[in-house]
């Protein structure tokens, strides 16, 4: 079954389980529970808040917000979709990957052919690792205590009365013993190269394309050095059934289960022995918001709070972008027709805030629109509207790229006329 974002549900889908069973649920919830959320920290999105739902309910009707996803339970499925995905050409979510892709600055490309619409859109998931491996690393490479064995004359662990007498009689001044060891090379360590493996054999993955993921990658083949394909299933098997648990560690957790999802593909999917619902959410609100920042260069983009007040009081905002004479807020939500009401009065107080001219809303569409609202009394300036053009019905990814470059090229040259 297939949904679009910020859409209402059909009936048909507002009666299925796996809507039933997450509506009014809170992204919060979801993040402790078997969900692949990204951005993984809520706090980076302001759209995507603890208080946000993947369903809403509203006067008995049930709509999708502003993420996309793959949803199970059991053998039911539920995929929401950017509301610009159309079933066309090879069925792919162009917009969603044309986002992913631009600002995650990474170039993937499936060897696979054939893809199923679900495997497609599953496969959105390797965007995620560089992001999910950047984080985890920053607290160093994962060590943890493992079991090694030994045949020497330097004895420092239980000795294994079986394993000596099969290899050390007659007796040659060797001993067999096994010790635990504090160690680089471990199940997580060892998963995290499996899939690193995975994805540059079928995904010509460039792991060069940026420094640090270069360097991550190098960290984690130096120190996993007995790494082998064929041991993959029971990397795979032992790290599904210990989960990384420590608190402090909670980066790991999440690029563990992501490398799980990875490994595993749609051969086993989400549903779990308690059959419950699983899968991967995206906050396409902060990816579009990420996406704008890539062609707004030479505006400000604050990754933090800013306090309204000279003396630092408690009251805080946080335009989305600004220069010295504009503020943009960017809205991946419908944006047709005149500026709703909360947005109006929050672009206007950005406005008196920044002490700018203009301030408006950017946002997606199937038009190129770019419409003045009005000036404003009193204190002055100037409220106006700019829309994106998203390209429709196109059949192939490369021409949907190609239409997008004109796209961008547009909504530059119109944010000049202003």
């Amino acid at each position: 079954m297939i949904l679009n974002d910020n859409s209402s549900v059909n009936d048909e889908a507002a009666q299925s389980e796996i809507v039933k069973d997450l509506v009014g649920i809170s992204l919060a919830k979801l993040s402790q529970d078997d969900f692949i959320i990204f951005p993984q920290n809520l706090n980076d999105s302001v759209d995507l808040d603890d208080s946000n739902y993947i369903f809403e309910s509203s006067n008995y009707n049930v709509k999708t917000c502003n993420v996309v996803g793959l949803l199970k339970k059991g053998n039911d499925e539920i995929r929401i979709t950017s509301r610009f995905y159309e079933t066309v050409g090879d069925s792919s979510d162009y917009f969603l990957r044309y986002l992913l892709q631009k600002v995650m600055n990474y170039n993937v490309i499936s060897n696979k052919v054939n893809l199923s619409e679900e495997k497609a859109y599953y496969d959105l998931l390797v965007y995620l690792f560089p992001v999910y491996l950047s984080s985890a690393m920053e607290k160093g490479i994962y060590k943890e205590y493992v079991k090694k064995q030994y045949n020497d004359a330097n004895i420092k662990g239980a000795i294994d009365i079986v394993r000596h007498i099969k290899s050390n009689i007659p007796f040659s001044g060797k001993v067999a013993y096994g010790t635990r060891e504090f160690s680089l090379e471990n199940k997580i360590t060892q998963l995290i190269r499996h899939t690193i493996e995975k994805l540059e054999l079928e995904y010509n993955f460039d792991f060069h394309s940026d420094e640090n993921l270069k360097g991550n990658v190098r960290e984690i083949k130096q120190v996993t050095n007995n790494y082998s394909r064929i041991e993959r299933l029971d990397v795979l098997q032992e790290n599904i059934i210990n989960p990384v648990r420590h608190g402090y560690f909670e980066e790991y957790h999440q690029l563990q289960h992501l490398c799980i999802k990875i490994l595993q593909e749609n051969e086993v999917g989400f549903a779990n022995e308690n059959d419950e619902v699983n899968g991967i959410i995206i906050d396409v609100a902060w990816l579009w918001e990420e996406y704008i920042a890539t062609l707004l260069t030479d505006f400000t983009h604050p990754k933090s709070n800013e306090s309204i007040y000279c003396d630092g009081g408690k009251g805080h905002v946080r335009p989305d972008f600004y220069n010295e004479q504009i503020v943009i807020d960017t809205k991946y939500k419908h944006c047709e027709g005149s500026i709703k009401r909360e947005d109006r009065f929050q672009i206007i107080s950005y406005l008196h805030y920044r002490n700018a001219t203009k301030a408006g809303i950017v946002y997606p569409s199937s038009e190129s629109i770019l419409k003045s609202e009005g000036k404003l009394k009193g204190m002055g300036g100037e409220i106006f509207k700019l829309s994106f053009k998203v390209p429709q019905r196109i059949e192939s990814y490369d021409a949907f790229d190609s239409k997008m470059q004109e796209s961008e090229e547009d909504f530059i040259s119109k944010l000049k006329e202003l």
